[in-house]
């Protein structure tokens, strides 16, 4: 028992660097991964068929492949075009370009009601698709930022 103790307080500063670790990954990829999937978001509410071809491109390529497949092609694959990246660097890009793809989708589904309704009484399309969509869309994000955490183990590969 004496000896489960010792170990436990020699281990503690290196449970500690790696619980700042997670919490740095985990806020940093879900801080870019709303900001970006913000974006595709109000790219998919294009009016312009090309602009909302990329942006579900882009989510079907992100929400479509497993996060360590593509935490492995940022990591070992942009070298080859001599992109080289640090690993904190390089699951914090991952990260946030999955959870992007995945929170673009929650005021996708939503927000066609809004739009009809604004353009019904005469509003302008992008001004308030922005208006509508920017409260809901960061509130929405709550369940997805519950889950942050769990995908920074991965990063530890």
């Amino acid at each position: 028992m004496q000896e489960s103790i010792q170990l436990v307080i020699e281990s503690l500063p290196y449970l500690l660097k790696g619980a700042v670790f997670t919490l740095q990954l985990s806020i940093g990829g879900m801080f870019f991964g709303l900001l970006l999937g913000f974006v595709l978001a109000l790219m998919r509410m294009s009016p312009l068929w090309p602009v909302r071809w990329l942006a579900r491109f882009y989510i079907s390529i992100f929400r479509g492949t497993p996060l360590i497949a593509q935490l492995f092609m940022i990591y070992y694959g942009l070298p080859q075009f001599g992109i080289e990246l640090d690993p904190i660097p390089a699951a914090m890009i991952g990260l946030s370009l999955n959870t992007a793809a995945y929170t673009s989708e929650t005021p996708a589904r939503g927000d066609l009601g809004y739009r009809q309704g604004a353009m019904g009484s005469g509003g302008e399309h992008w001004h308030d698709a922005v208006a509508n969509a920017t409260p809901r869309y960061f509130a929405a994000g709550g369940p997805r930022r519950a889950s942050a955490v769990e995908p920074t183990a991965l990063s530890a590969w």
